[in-house]
């Protein structure tokens, strides 16, 4: 009777919740008219840096773990971005950088448009796993990481191998680990036993994005008779122009598609842009509700703390469109988080709640007006993206030694060949470029050999033009030559709760001039410097170093930075710390592979 009643009293029928990866607010909406953004953001050392333009294909991801989210929350400050694994590679500061409209312009046509969440919260400070696990379930079975490592099932669920596990934190921060195959209750269930269709889509097993199919890590799903509900995420188009959606959806992309760095937030777009085409060129469009999100900061900038309602989140914001003919128009300014989705689906139909996330979530009915006129569906035109990103940097490098660009890809966007007419490189000297493919393959790619010889101090730049028969591409480079040589990164030994491991970091001007040393520090809660014999005037040739420690105060990994500000060009010179905690002396903690999707 709940059920027939909700039903009758808003019109909407179908509501399809879509999830992409690893971005935050400020990182696609930050600029937004009307909207709570930032244009600058807050560094370790407290210095304020303007927001940089993300480039459409980024040449490295950004640690999005359980461990970052709280490392750049730093109890409220979110300022510690920069210490964040990969947060800041050679000067880059990529995770101090944003889109710009015109880099996603479809997304802010959908803002303009319909609603656009500015106060929307990640359910868990960690990623993708967990969050997709509270797209389902409005909790992560207290898991914290991405199951690892991957096999070629390309499975974090019951389909993966046998050696696949997740690590499980408890209340008092043990971690176990286990198979990322169990039994929670999730909101599939209580459609079941209301008698509401629903189904999951995206890659299949084997596929690239398999990974992200929430739904194969529930037990008694994937070895049971709802596993049919899990389909090919190409189906869906075909489902919404016929009007054969269910009544819930959910839906995750192939890895090319979904937005996660590295790839082209545009490519992203433009599959989304496809699938709601669909719904709204289709019969359902009157009576659906679609929430678009992404499904955690993926260790770009936000400035916004998140509220810390239990052990596990809430996590950094990230964007959500509400896309509907009954949406409120405009930015919604109420606070939400993933079970936000679900509590919604659960007033709407009369069903209850899974658990205290969505019992106490706020279920959206906010950011809705049922009897307003409905809004007209915006059917938008897909872009030409581009091949590559529009600038590298290769950052501080020793005078002298040659360097190749890491993670610089040209990408065929489209589904024929593209023919590279000529390559070349123009600016200041000390840039090169090697021999590249003359031909891309249809969604091919290669890294483009550009290599950096730097030949004197001070910032080098130059601009690379790739003319082809899809478009010219433009690249701008930069690198800095400096005397200074100190390794980039040091990883400190690990150790058990509350010891204390060491390490030095060497330094060494190769300069024949003496270089003058201003200041130096390290900032990292668990890092202190123990003692340095740099003097302020470090002659040429001369050599000094660092002693740092590490306490570790948690279980898992931890990071800090280096920083010495001296007369070098190159200055200030900065050396990313890294170790982490261990339960107890032979434990043998699991390093989680890559930056956690």
């Amino acid at each position: 009777m709940l059920l027939a009643t909700s039903l009758a009293q808003n019109p909407i029928k179908h509501v399809v919740f879509i999830s992409k990866e690893n971005r935050s607010f400020d990182n696609y909406f930050g600029r937004f008219p009307g909207a709570n953004g930032a244009t600058t953001g807050k560094l370790s050392t407290g210095q304020i840096i303007p927001l940089a333009r993300t480039p459409d294909q980024t040449t490295h991801d950004i640690s999005h773990r359980w461990w970052s989210g709280w490392t750049v929350i730093d109890g409220g400050a979110m300022d510690r971005f920069d210490i964040n694994l990969q947060g800041n590679v050679n000067g880059d500061y990529l995770a101090y950088t944003q889109v710009t409209k015109a880099d996603i312009p479809n997304y802010w046509a959908y803002a303009h448009n319909y609603g656009l969440a500015d106060n929307m919260f990640s359910s868990e400070a960690g990623p993708s796993f967990p969050n997709h696990s509270y797209m389902i379930s409005a909790q992560s079975n207290h898991t914290i990481a991405v199951p690892s490592p991957t096999g070629p099932s390309q499975s974090w669920g019951c389909d993966s191998e046998d050696d696949v596990v997740v690590p499980q934190i408890d209340a008092q921060g043990n971690i176990t680990y286990i198979r990322p195959c169990y039994d929670i209750p999730t909101l599939g269930d209580t459609l079941d036993a209301a008698g509401v269709s629903w189904k999951s889509y995206g890659p299949l097993y084997g596929q690239d994005g398999y990974e992200w199919v929430i739904y194969d890590s529930i037990a008694h799903i994937r070895n049971g008779p709802d596993w049919v509900k899990a389909v090919d995420q190409i189906t869906f188009e075909q489902d919404a122009l016929s009007g054969n959606l269910p009544a819930v959806s959910w839906m995750v992309a192939p890895h090319r598609e979904n937005e996660h760095p590295p790839y082209s937030s545009c490519v992203g777009e433009n599959w989304t842009v496809r699938k709601i085409n669909a719904i709204m060129q289709g019969p359902d469009w009157a009576s659906t509700a679609i929430f678009l999100t992404w499904d955690d900061f993926g260790g770009f900038y936000d400035h916004v703390a998140p509220t810390q309602i239990d052990q596990m989140g809430l996590g950094p914001r990230v964007p959500m469109l509400v896309i509907s003919p009954y949406v409120k128009k405009g930015v919604l300014h109420s606070q939400y988080e993933f079970s936000s989705v679900l509590a919604f689906i659960e007033k709407w139909l009369g069903l209850p709640s899974l658990g205290e996330r969505d019992t106490n979530a706020n279920n959206m009915m906010d950011a809705f007006n049922f009897h307003q006129p409905p809004l007209a569906p915006l059917v938008l035109t897909e872009r030409q993206c581009p091949m590559s990103g529009s600038y590298y940097i290769f950052g501080e490098n020793l005078i002298g030694p040659t360097v190749t660009a890491s993670g610089l890809t040209v990408a065929n966007p489209t589904n024929a060949p593209i023919t590279i007419k000529k390559a070349s490189i123009s600016g200041l000297s000390g840039f090169t470029l090697g021999n590249y493919p003359k031909t891309i393959p249809p969604h091919g790619s290669f890294s483009l050999p550009l290599k950096f010889t730097p030949g004197q101090p001070g910032l080098r730049q130059a601009t690379v033009t790739i003319t082809s028969n899809y478009q010219t591409q433009k690249i701008a480079v930069s690198g800095i030559g400096s005397f200074i040589k100190t390794p980039k990164t040091v990883t400190i030994a690990s150790t058990v709760i509350g010891n204390t491991s060491q390490a030095v970091v060497a330094f060494k001007n190769t300069d024949t001039n003496p270089v003058t040393i201003s200041s130096f520090g390290v900032i990292g809660d668990e890092f202190q410097l123990v003692s340095s014999n740099c003097p302020t005037s470090l002659k040429g040739g001369g050599s000094c170093q660092f002693v740092v420690s590490f306490t570790p105060t948690w279980i898992g990994p931890a990071w800090a930075v280096l920083s010495v500000n001296d007369s070098d060009a190159g200055s200030p010179h900065q050396i990313h710390l890294s170790s982490q905690g261990n339960p107890s002396e032979g434990a043998n903690f699991p390093t989680i592979s890559g930056m956690d999707e």
